[in-house]
């Protein structure tokens, strides 16, 4: 039997919920409404004026209906809304109907006999390197590690790095607010445990991008490594690495440069060799592949040639399948680095399912995957706009006064929680710091109790993938994900692995965040926001009569 503040909340969730529906229903125009436009993204007619809704092409919409039907998840769960795929990913039938035959069929351990089972185990799983490879056309020489994920492979190099590039106290590795705890916890725990090294942080301005100019005049011939995200999983941000790799190696050519592609990878296409005739590849990048469509407990690493070629690195586990010679005392390692990082039996089914997965999205048009994605970002954004018309939207560049527009605050916080939109369009210049206490108290006004984070970056040229953070002060970001949850919606609550950007950047300490992926629905966008709408309400009414 359900006993406590939870009990509590069940039964007035059924009680307001009717309260809320109708709210939504009735709402007028008695407050002050303000639409900042939101520019659209390649070939998408987004030209968000007030009231504005969002289009796109009938056939890219079309299109993804086509894709999201080879997804078994969405059949099995009709009810269903999923917006957490920055978490993880569904799996196409294709990749669920591999693995499931590798089982049946084709096991067998690999590297291990010379009969023709475990030979064909041992060639598929090769050529998961190479469908990696083309796939994100790099060249043959080129390293492709298989791994269990993003957390491993990011403390791997970290280790790689520690024992061959820092070699000195004053050697300065770069991280961002911005990164998941896998990318900053091994740094902390190798450099206090070697007693070398330092951690400095990557300035970026207020709207989250990394602050170029900045960083550059910062970095110094003690700078080694820097080590960051393209994508930011609270608040979706994609840097862009191709201009940031082209300065700092045009000046510090020596400083190894590791990009985490676990958010990015997919969303966007890499290009190795275009890269790197621009000289503006990443020496390494690492991802997971439970984030694009394939097994949990996979991903890889890419390790530069030129990198590989210049160190001798050692392996982070000892055992099986690394060897030449083993002697009683003393034994002698192999040169591969694939091999040497590749200690143990490895998830075979796992890594097949990555190489069915590259295959999958080779058939999916790139190009709309961006595009769709950007349409339903901007769907939700006009939806919650509509659903939550009652309240002043304000927006942190602009100077508004609520007696000036007749607005009765302690009225109107008794019918619903005013909604902050954050829309930073001219905070591109300005440094992001920790002392920035004045730009916190205007950012996070006391009278705002539910905002969201977004911005209209693309018209300057930048880009993000569809993910939101939401937050209250009103009520805690568990308590909304709580109610969603009865409702079938999946949003996830907390820091998301990524506690410092919640902290000096975003000042609150979790969020709700949505993640859209494309076999998501113009259908699933508009309930989500219908209900984050109605259950803030109720939230809000709850806090207001305690």
């Amino acid at each position: 039997m359900l006993r406590g503040p939870r009990c509590l909340y069940i039964y007035l969730f059924f009680v307001f919920l009717p309260f809320s529906f109708c709210y939504i229903r009735n709402n007028d125009n008695r407050f002050v409404y303000i639409v900042k436009s939101i520019r659209k993204g390649p070939n998408i007619k987004l030209r968000l004026t007030k009231d504005e809704k969002p289009n796109i092409d009938n056939h890219i919409i079309d299109y993804f209906k086509n894709v999201r039907e080879h997804f078994p998840f969405f059949k099995e769960n009709k009810s269903l809304i999923y917006f957490d795929s920055a978490a993880t990913t569904h799996k196409p039938s294709c990749v669920i109907e591999k693995m499931s035959e590798f089982y049946k069929k084709e096991n067998s351990n690999i590297h291990r006999g010379i009969y023709k089972l475990s030979h064909n185990a041992t060639s598929n799983y090769e050529k998961v390197r190479e469908t990696i490879k083309e796939y994100i056309n790099c060249e043959e020489n080129d390293n492709i590690i298989f791994t269990n994920g993003s957390t491993y492979g990011l403390n791997v190099v970290c280790k790689m790095m520690i024992e061959e590039i820092i070699k000195k106290e004053e050697d300065e590795i770069y991280l961002s607010y911005m990164e998941h705890h896998s990318n900053i916890i091994p740094w902390q725990e190798y450099i206090n445990k070697e007693k070398k090294g330092k951690i400095k942080y990557v300035p970026l301005n207020k709207s989250g991008y990394i602050n170029i100019k900045k960083l550059i005049s910062n970095i110094n011939i003690n700078t080694k490594v820097i080590s960051i995200c393209h994508a930011s999983n609270v608040i979706g941000n994609i840097q862009n690495i191709e201009k940031i790799i082209k300065k700092i190696k045009n000046l510090y050519p020596h400083i190894i440069i590791i990009i985490d592609a676990s958010q990015s990878f997919a969303h966007i296409k890499y290009d190795i060799k275009k890269m790197k005739k621009n000289k503006s590849c990443p020496d390494i990048l690492i991802t997971s592949g439970h984030k694009f469509c394939a097994s949990l407990g996979t991903g890889f690493i890419f390790i530069n040639k030129e990198l590989s070629s210049k160190y001798k690195f050692k392996p982070l586990l000892y055992g099986s399948n690394i060897i030449t010679n083993v002697s009683k005392y003393k034994s002698k390692f192999v040169t591969s680095l694939s091999e040497l990082l590749e200690t143990g039996t490895q998830n075979i089914p796992g890594i097949l399912s990555m190489g069915i997965s590259l295959e999958f999205f080779k058939k999916i048009n790139c190009n709309y995957i961006y595009q769709y994605e950007m349409y339903l970002y901007d769907l939700f954004i006009y939806y919650m706009k509509k659903y939550m018309k009652n309240h002043f939207v304000q927006l942190p560049n602009l100077n508004l006064s609520y007696k000036k527009e007749n607005i009765n605050y302690k009225s109107h916080m008794e019918t619903h929680p005013p909604i902050h939109i954050y829309n930073d369009e001219q905070n591109f210049t300005n440094d992001h710091n920790i002392t920035q206490s004045k730009q916190t108290k205007s950012i996070h006004s006391e009278h705002d109790t539910f905002k969201i984070y977004t911005h209209d970056a693309r018209k300057y040229g930048l880009k993000k993938i569809g993910i939101l953070p939401l937050w209250s002060n009103k009520f805690s970001s568990f308590d909304l994900v709580t109610f969603l949850d009865f409702k079938n919606i999946c949003i996830r609550a907390g820091h998301h692995c990524a506690s410092l950007i919640h902290k000096y950047y975003l000042k609150v300490p979790d969020t709700s965040r949505i993640s859209i992926y494309f076999y998501n629905t113009p259908q699933e966008i508009k309930y989500l926001a219908q209900q984050i709408a109605s259950t803030s309400f109720m939230l809000n009414k709850m806090k207001n009569e305690k």
